[in-house]
This record gives C-alpha cells, sequence and structure tokens, in this order.
C-alpha cells in the first residue's frame, strides 16, 4: 500500500469516525451540539492516527520480513552460485550458474549470454529457460552474429522490447529484454540478457544484486583462467613437444611459461655447474622477459644477482625482496628467488621473478613456484644421469665388443695361426693331400670371419631409428642375401616399440643366433617368430637343423650363446635355448609389454 492509498485510507476512517460518532453523541448525549462536534472531531482524528499508526506499522513490519525474506533467498542463491563457480571446470559451467542464478532472482521466462570477446574468441553464446527447440538454432546463430554484437555495443539504454536484436520472433514469450554487461580484467567479454513476458519492475536492491552476480561471474572467469593457466604450467613438461633430450631448449620453454603464467617482466634460471655433458662447468644463466613494457631491455646488474645466487643456495630456502632500487632508477616492486630442488638433492640452481607491478606473490603462487623449481631440478639431474648412463652403456657396450672379439676374432686368428704352421709342415714334409685339405678349411674359416667381421661393422652402423618390426625384416633381408637362404616373418606379429638401446640389443641377439644358423645348424628352413600379449613379448629364431647337445657345444658356439645371455640380461629378458640333435634348435627371448609415457 502507498502513500496515496494510505491519504485516502486516512480521510475515509476519519468520515466514518465523524459520522458514528457524531450521530452518537447527538442522540445519546445531552451536550450541547458545539461541545458534541468538537468532542466526535476530536476522537475521531486521535482513533484514526492511531490506526493509521497501526496500519503503517504493520505494513512495515509486513515489508521487512518480506524484505529480510528477499535477502535471505539472495544469500542463499549467493552463496549456491559461488559454491557452483568453486566447482565450475569450464568458462560455460560458470556463465551458465551466472545465468540461471539471475533468471530466478529476476524471475526471467528466459536468458542467453553474448559474447563480445572477438579477441579471444573463447566465450560461448548461451540460451536459457523457455526456449522453443525450433528456435534454439537459429536464435543462437542472431546471438553471435556480427549484426547483434555490434547492436548490443552501440546500445545505451541496456534493454528492449518487440523490435530488439535479441528478441526472436520464434519465441513469443519474450516481450521484454533486459541487459547487464559482463567484464573481465577491466574489459567487456558479454553481455547478460534476462527475457520478461512483461515489462518488469527491477527493484534498485535487485538490480544492486545482479550487478554484484556479473563482478562474481568476472572474477570467476578470471580465476578460471588463471587456474588453467597454473595447470597447464605444472603439466608443461609433460606436453611439451621439445624433445627431452634438448635441456637448454626445455629450460628456455619452462622459463617463458613460467612468465606467462604468472605475468611477471623476466625470469632467471640461473645453474652454477653448467649443464650436465657440456665440456665447460662455468655458470650458465638462461633468462627471458616480457618485450611489450617498458622495462623489457632492463633486468639487475650481474653483482646484485650473484648476492641472490649465493643466499639462496647457501640457505636452500626462497628468497622475496620488494621495492628494490637499483642504480636509482629501476624500482622492482617484488623479487621472488626460489632455489631448484628436487627430493633430498641439494640446490641445482636458484629460478628468480621480477615484476615492475606487483605487489607481492600469493601463497598459491609460491607454492607453484616451488613445485616448478623442482621440475626443473628434476629435469637438470635426469639429463645428468642420463649423461652417465649413455657413458656407462658406451663403456658396457666396449666391454662387451671387446669380449666378442677375443671369443671371436681372437679365437679364429688363433686357429688360423695353427692351421698356418701345420701347413708349413705340411709342405715342408711333401704332404699336398692333408695341406689341400688344411688349405681349404682355413679358406672356409677366413671366409666365415669375412663374413662376420662385415656384418658386425653393418650391425653397428644401422641406428635403431625405425621401428622393431622393420628392423627385424631387415636383419632376415640381410641374412638372406649372405646365405642365400629364405627366413619367414610370417608368424612375426610384435607392434609394441621399445626404447632405442633396448631394440638395439634384441637385434645384436636375433643377428648372433642367425649367425650360429649359418655357421653351425646345416638348416634347410629358418624363421623368426613373434608374440605379443598382455603379459610380455616373446621373439623366437627357429631351425630345422642338426640342432646340438649341451654337453657337446664347442667353443665357437659356447662363446657366441654366451654374448646373446649377456645382451639378454643387460635388458631385463629371459633369455632360453632349446635344441636336440637332430631336431633344430630355437632361441627364444620373452621381455615384458614396454610401458608407454603417459601423454
Amino acid at each position: 500500500m502507498d502513500d496515496r492509498e494510505l491519504i485516502r485510507a486516512r480521510w475515509a476512517t476519519f468520515a466514518a469516525l465523524v459520522l458514528v460518532l457524531g450521530s452518537y453523541l447527538y442522540m445519546q448525549a445531552s451536550w450541547a451540539l458545539w461541545f458534541s462536534i468538537l468532542i466526535t472531531f476530536l476522537t475521531a482524528g486521535l482513533l484514526t492516527a492511531v490506526l493509521e499508526f497501526w496500519l503503517r506499522l504493520s505494513l512495515r513490519r509486513a515489508a521487512l520480513q518480506g524484505h529480510n525474506e528477499e535477502v535471505r533467498q539472495q544469500l542463499q542463491a549467493l552463496l549456491a552460485l559461488q559454491h557452483k563457480f568453486l566447482e565450475a571446470h569450464s568458462e560455460k559451467d560458470i556463465l551458465e550458474a551466472a545465468l540461471e542464478n539471475g533468471q530466478l532472482i529476476l524471475r526471467a521466462v528466459g536468458s542467453s549470454f553474448i559474447p563480445l570477446d572477438e579477441w579471444r574468441q573463447s566465450l560461448p553464446a548461451l540460451i536459457q529457460g523457455q526456449v522453443p527447440a525450433t528456435a534454439l538454432q537459429t536464435w543462437s546463430a542472431r546471438l553471435t552474429s556480427p549484426e547483434t554484437r555490434q547492436a548490443c555495443k552501440n546500445c545505451t539504454s541496456k534493454h528492449g522490447e518487440r523490435g530488439c536484436p535479441l528478441i526472436p520472433p520464434e519465441a513469443p514469450f519474450a516481450a521484454y529484454v533486459e541487459c547487464f554487461m559482463l567484464e573481465n580484467a577491466g574489459r567487456e567479454v558479454g553481455v547478460l540478457n534476462f527475457y520478461f513476458d512483461e515489462t518488469p519492475t527491477i527493484r534498485t536492491e535487485t538490480r544492486q544484486y545482479i550487478e554484484e552476480i556479473l563482478r562474481l561471474t568476472g572474477q570467476a572467469l578470471a580465476s578460471l583462467q588463471k587456474r588453467n593457466q597454473e595447470i597447464g604450467a605444472l603439466l608443461y613438461l609433460q606436453t611439451s613437444a621439445t624433445p627431452r633430450s634438448d635441456l637448454p631448449a626445455l629450460l628456455k620453454s619452462l622459463l617463458e611459461n613460467i612468465r606467462q603464467t604468472l605475468a611477471v617482466d623476466f625470469a632467471l634460471l640461473y645453474i652454477p655447474a653448467g649443464l650436465p655433458g657440456q665440456i665447460q662447468t662455468s655458470p650458465q644463466v638462461f633468462a627471458c622477459a616480457q618485450a611489450d613494457t617498458p622495462h623489457a631491455s632492463t633486468l639487475p646488474d650481474e653483482l646484485f644477482l650473484e648476492g641472490i645466487w649465493k643466499s639462496v643456495l647457501s640457505s636452500g630456502n626462497s628468497l622475496s625482496l620488494e621495492n628494490v632500487t637499483l642504480n636509482k632508477r629501476d624500482t622492482w616492486r617484488v623479487l621472488h628467488a626460489v632455489p631448484l630442488i628436487w627430493q633430498d638433492h641439494g640446490p641445482e640452481g636458484v629460478l628468480l621473478l621480477g615484476s615492475h607491478t606487483a605487489q607481492s606473490f600469493a601463497q598459491r603462487h609460491q607454492a607453484l613456484l616451488e613445485t616448478l623449481a623442482g621440475q626443473a631440478a628434476l629435469l637438470i639431474q635426469n639429463s645428468r644421469l642420463m649423461v652417465q648412463l649413455e657413458y656407462q652403456a658406451v663403456v658396457d657396450e666396449r666391454a662387451r665388443l671387446a669380449r666378442e672379439i677375443h671369443d671371436g676374432l681372437a679365437q679364429t686368428l688363433a686357429f688360423l695361426k695353427i692351421q698356418a704352421a701345420q701347413m708349413q709342415n705340411y709342405l715342408s714334409r711333401g704332404e699336398t693331400e692333408r695341406l689341400t685339405r688344411t688349405l681349404q678349411a682355413s679358406y672356409r674359416t677366413l671366409s666365415d670371419a669375412y663374413i662376420d667381421a662385415r656384418q658386425a661393422i653393418e650391425n653397428l652402423r644401422r641406428a635403431p631409428s625405425v621401428s622393431l618390426a622393420d628392423w627385424v625384416r631387415q636383419v632376415a633381408s640381410d641374412y638372406e642375401q649372405a646365405t642365400g637362404q629364405s627366413v619367414s616373418l610370417d608368424s612375426f606379429n610384435i607392434s609394441v616399440e621399445y626404447p632405442p638401446n633396448v631394440q638395439a640389443q634384441l637385434i645384436r641377439i636375433i643377428q648372433e643366433a642367425l649367425s650360429n644358423v649359418r655357421k653351425h645348424a646345416e638348416a634347410t628352413h629358418v624363421s623368426i617368430r613373434g608374440f605379443q600379449s598382455v603379459d610380455g613379448v616373446t621373439i623366437e629364431v627357429c631351425d630345422d637343423g642338426k640342432g646340438f647337445a649341451p654337453e657337446q657345444v664347442d667353443d665357437h658356439l659356447r662363446f657366441g650363446l654366451r654374448g646373446m645371455r649377456e645382451r639378454a640380461e643387460s635388458i631385463g629378458a629371459d633369455f632360453q635355448i632349446a635344441s636336440q640333435p637332430g631336431a633344430g634348435t630355437v632361441v627364444s627371448l620373452r621381455l615384458p609389454v614396454p610401458i608407454r609415457e603417459r601423454p
């Protein structure tokens, strides 16, 4: 009830009381007429004032109760909205929650969102409410059209009736629209539209509530973008396309990713011992700076940086400096240094960030920096271990080659030396027949040694740049060209790939097995079989040759078998040989399925 209605009710009540009281006093009392009229007017005025006060008090109490209930509902809706914002996984989730909440508070029949952020083009156009299915597609297209965007940008009234481009003819329920601008980081990114079936009356408090929803929505969008950037920074090393072997490129890209994620002016990475695998071990610094700021070319001087490096490396703790002035002209609002520490190892270096604008780093940003610094330390440690492993692999391979030369070529040369001495004796005694047989045996031995040497050289030259199956086919082709004997690969069904060093050892074992077939088996059929299952991979080299008994193995064959077993053990494979005289031989390798690195 408004003031006009109260005034009308007041005079009506006063007139009724005057009429009733005046009639009563005139008829019942023996007072004079003028005195009765005076008493009537005074009593009627007093009763009217009392009734009006009671009525106003009741109306105010009812209004306060209604306002309190509305405020309670708005607070509950606001808490529910913030909860949805916290659980949101995308910009769409945030915008849908804002539209639903605003539609509930305004009692609108529908709502929509028009993205105006043409620079990013990431926010989706959304529609909610009583929208016919037939109108969804055309309405959505209209909301995102350039004409609608331009009309909304030029609109000054922020509301519209029939004829507004936001109200589609396909939706007869919408007769009026109220528009609210959404901002993110001070930039207009879109418009929230609420549709009504008639012209609404939106109170000031309700409009302020909607504006608060818009403010929280903008903050939620900014927080989501920041959170996604931080998650991207944490997962950067797993998703980066930079080769893991290129440590400098990885560190530079990680540094740039950190700088962009935290929006700082520069980022430095100091490694006192230099990068692993380099000849020089002098300290190395990686730097990246924002190129579009007035301070782009300004970095702290070297003497100042050395003090920070030494302090952080000696203490092993983070260091934060604020409002640092250098050279009486450069003022850094915040400098934050984090040691590169992984687990219990000492600091590998220092990560330093600087900003001319940021006041300080939030606690979650400091935790993020420590995690990223740990990732950088792990990269450096892994690179150092990789250098050590590569060196150890070279040493092991040299030792293995030395044993193979000693057991193979050296034994062959020793045998030929003995044969040459015998041929000298046969020649001096004139035993030409025995000389001829020994000479033929020596020639066969030399031919085998030549083939083995040539094949060994080719094997060492060939790098594991192709798949395991392709490499096995190439080995089989080399064997066929050298011996003229075909190799069956019909049962080789392996699609998994192993690390290059593992594949190289597998191929060396297969080559040695084929070499033994060529020299000792006298086989008519050779096959290479491969089986793959969830439990592991099995590779077999089979022949139908003469076979052998374990106790009858000669020195040359024994040396070859020992070399294959050593190679198998070096890669964690199970090595087995099954053979019987006259029943052929099967050389079997079994190893687990490789675990793929998660992308």
